[in-house]
């Protein structure tokens, strides 16, 4: 398992019996062509091919664009609006320094090649016109959970939603063969925690932004507003 990719986490969180956004798996995209085409070096048959795949199929009003190991930076921007004032237009940016990282990441665990996919939009609960996400941090020693916006508290009475959070987690845990590993949630208008995606572990100077924690998240611990 690839603690990255979106397609990997999906048949767990059917395992771990967990509600979550579906996708819609698209064209897998070389890695190499992907550099080639930033460094202008000849033809791109698989980036050629997604991006024909998403013309055909992607609605901005009804369906959001990402690839399956990261959202681009235009839907995390998007996600942090009041839906759904703006919407996120088809392009690739493929240059963005987030994105090289992660392919960076990908490669170091052997992956060649990345799929584009669909998800349909569900609309959030929203807390001071941003919505209620969260992001847990599962270690051996236990789980912690933190509001995903830095930049907007969330009031105290969600720290049950929290805690829910982490019970989530721990139903992913126990099916999931890596112990340690993060976990994005969206809390949708009707009040029920979808899973959004998962990815690699915390660690300092790695690819997982530790959200309201200050450095590394303590086990056991929540963060309903910035802790620095």
């Amino acid at each position: 398992m690839n603690p990255i990719l979106l397609s990997h986490w999906l048949p767990i969180c059917d395992r771990a019996q967990l509600a979550y956004i579906p996708a819609t798996i698209g064209p897998k995209v070389k890695i190499d062509e992907i550099y080639r085409f930033l460094e202008g070096l000849g033809d791109t048959p698989t980036l050629d091919r997604a991006y024909l795949w998403l013309r055909q199929h992607y609605q901005p009003r009804d369906t959001m664009w990402r690839w399956d190991c990261c959202s681009t930076e235009t839907l995390k921007s998007t996600m942090a609006q009041i839906y759904p004032t703006t919407l996120p237009t088809l392009e690739f940016e493929l240059d963005e320094p987030r994105f090289i990282a992660v392919l960076e990441e990908l490669e170091r665990s052997q992956e060649t090649s990345i799929c584009v996919l669909l998800r349909p939009w569900v609309k959030a609960k929203l807390e001071t016109n941003y919505p209620v996400e969260f992001r847990a941090f599962a270690f051996r020693e236990g789980i912690a959970v933190s509001s995903y916006y830095t930049r907007r508290p969330l009031p105290v009475a969600y720290q049950e939603t929290a805690v829910q959070v982490r019970r989530l987690t721990e139903q992913l845990a126990a099916h999931t063969p890596i112990p340690s590993f993060s976990a994005d949630f969206l809390l949708a208008e009707d009040g029920n925690l979808l899973f959004l995606e998962g990815g690699l572990g915390f660690t300092r100077g790695g690819l997982v932004n530790p959200c309201c924690f200050d450095g590394e998240p303590p086990p056991g611990a929540i963060a309903l507003c910035s802790q620095s």
